[in-house]
């Protein structure tokens, strides 16, 4: 999942479900998912055509994203700032989401937010060290604040 996802010009649900086509049975769970990410007025948009990057936020395209990784259910979940335009609470909710949707699904993220390690069992610090200093190459990610590692479940 990029920073700045794609979305195909035509139906919202076709945006949603790219790159299949989903048949219209699914449009209930679409619904059900797009309250639990908090865009429940767009569901009943899901036959609209537009240029879905171009009317909605930035924020917004990264929940539906949340939403298609949901219907996919892959095996990798790779994160690309994926969340970087959602607020604090709202990026816990999305990656609360995907552990609960995606229990088989390994969720691996990349970004500069500090928040983002609080949402892992394990982080990967990458960047310039002091000469001769050792790092580990990962660590459980509650050694760093244990407090947000269980705000978030």
């Amino acid at each position: 999942m990029p920073q700045r996802p794609y979305l195909p010009e035509g139906s919202l649900r076709n945006a949603i479900t790219f790159p299949r086509v989903l048949p219209d049975i699914e449009d209930a769970r679409i619904d059900e998912l797009l309250a639990e990410v908090g865009l429940s007025a767009l569901a009943d948009r899901l036959n609209e055509e537009a240029h879905w990057q171009q009317r909605l936020s930035l924020g917004e395209q990264q929940r539906l994203t949340i939403v298609r990784s949901i219907l996919f259910e892959p095996d990798w979940l790779l994160l690309d700032e994926a969340t970087a335009s959602l607020d604090e609470p709202a990026e816990r909710a999305a990656y609360r989401l995907l552990r609960e949707r995606l229990p088989r699904t390994t969720i691996v993220s990349v970004g500069h937010r500090s928040t983002l390690r609080a949402l892992h069992c394990r982080s990967i610090n990458l960047g310039q060290r002091h000469v001769g200093e050792t790092v580990p190459f990962a660590r459980p990610a509650d050694e760093h604040d244990p407090a947000l590692l269980n705000q978030v479940g």
